[in-house]
């Protein structure tokens, strides 16, 4: 009975797990590449990617697969919050490929950034951690 039960509770387990609830269309961890060698996210809208490099940020948005994307349709926001801060705006240049910003750790070792993109009247957000 007992070994009955335990088989029964690591099948549970394991059927459970998320790669094994992974279908078509939703992410499978280790499944989207970073193209820039930053750290990727999926959004409803698009992909983003964000490379960090002392206090500069970049962001990367990328078309989901077989999708086209006009990176000067996406407007972008955001802030970014030190555990001993305040929460505060982010001005972003943008260039060909990228939104960069620059980030300011307020005596901290970490930052927690809080985008939000705008894309042909629908907006998605994203969230990412800095740290030096």
């Amino acid at each position: 009975m007992k070994r009955t039960l335990k088989s029964l509770i690591l099948l549970a387990s394991l059927t459970l797990s998320p790669v094994a609830m992974a279908h078509e269309g939703h992410d499978v961890p280790g499944t989207l590449k970073a193209q820039h060698g930053g750290i990727p996210k999926t959004g409803k809208l698009f992909n983003m990617e964000m490379l960090a490099i002392e206090t500069k940020v970049q962001f990367f948005p990328r078309a989901h697969e077989g999708e086209s994307l006009d990176t000067k349709k996406i407007k972008i926001s955001g802030t970014a919050k030190s555990p001993k801060g305040k929460a505060a705006p982010l001005q972003f240049t943008a260039n060909a490929n990228s939104f960069d910003t620059t980030v300011d750790f307020q005596g901290s070792h970490r930052v927690n950034l809080e985008i939000k993109v705008d894309y042909e009247g629908k907006s998605d957000t994203f969230k990412f951690l800095v740290e030096k």
